[in-house]
């Protein structure tokens, strides 16, 4: 029964990769359609387009920075005799919530930063 389990959860793996492909290729090529039958430039569609590639220096450092701001106010939490109960009681969920926190926080920070100006 297991293998029978398994063998329908790839099939419906490869299936659902497959008709997501098919579908792209059909709503692309009807769109592409409609163009033409509109008498529309379609050199754009043929174009090559130039693809640059730039790593997101600013949103990874703006993360790791909010990442370790989290620690960091974590550990002076664990430091304070008040605040140590309540992150021991926690089970270090506190940690874990802190970092992820401020790390959300530092890359919506990082997005604001990053757009580009609309002049």
């Amino acid at each position: 029964m297991e293998d029978l389990m398994l063998a329908l959860i790839w099939l419906g793996f490869f299936a659902s990769i497959f008709f997501g492909w098919y579908y792209f290729l059909q709503a692309r090529n009807k769109e592409r359609m409609a163009l033409i039958e509109r008498d529309k430039d379609v050199s754009e569609i043929y174009a090559k387009r130039e693809f640059r590639f730039r790593f997101p220096w600013l949103k990874l450092g703006m993360l790791i920075t909010g990442v370790g701001f989290g620690f960091t106010l974590t550990v002076l939490m664990m430091m304070n005799p008040v605040l140590e109960q309540f992150v021991k009681r926690t089970d270090g969920m506190v940690i874990a919530a802190s970092i992820i926190l401020f790390g959300g926080i530092s890359m919506v920070i990082a997005h604001y930063i990053d757009k580009p100006s609309k002049n």
